[in-house]
């Protein structure tokens, strides 16, 4: 048999999850093929990120850093400790929000419940705290985002191949 045949199908995922996983996360999990290795990632940094499942970070944290730790071999302007940087970016992905704006991006008009259309000067309208611009520190935020963007991904797929409108 080949390896797709091998794979149980999105029901069958759906059928066995454990603790009535999401069938959003049956699905993402199905996709996994050449790419396994971030795929799983993304998955996992999915996971955390979106279905609550806090009691993976240690294990997304410890796999991030192996991730940056590979791409420091290989990229000589990547320096720090990976494993360090990967909890540091971990952390901040989840909870970096901005304490001025508490992370609506906006400026608060006092006095009412309404955000003005000015931007945050404290973080420019990201909604986000200021992190390290160390290059293993910008490389890795702009890779969280990247494979929060190739679950997403995966996750849509998968749900398109299965959904009939």
């Amino acid at each position: 048999m080949t390896e797709t045949k091998d794979r149980p199908t999105v029901e069958e995922q759906y059928i066995t999850a454990e603790g009535g996983r999401p069938i959003i996360a049956a699905a993402a999990l199905a996709s996994i093929g050449e790419n396994s290795k971030r795929v799983s990632l993304a998955l996992m940094l999915w996971s955390v990120t979106y279905e609550g499942r806090s009691e993976r970070k240690k294990e997304l944290a410890e796999a991030l850093g192996r991730h940056l730790n590979e791409q420091m071999a290989q990229r000589r302007r990547l320096k720090g400790d990976a494993w360090k940087i990967a909890k540091e970016m971990l952390a901040w992905h989840l909870h970096g929000v901005c304490t001025e704006c508490d992370g609506r991006k906006y400026v608060a008009i006092q006095g009412t419940p309404s955000l003005s259309d000015n931007l945050c000067p404290h973080c420019q309208g990201t909604g986000k705290r200021p992190y390290p611009r160390e290059a293993a520190h910008s490389w890795l935020v702009g890779e969280i985002e990247s494979l929060t963007a190739l679950a997403s991904g995966e996750v849509m797929k998968r749900l398109n191949e299965r959904m009939t409108l």
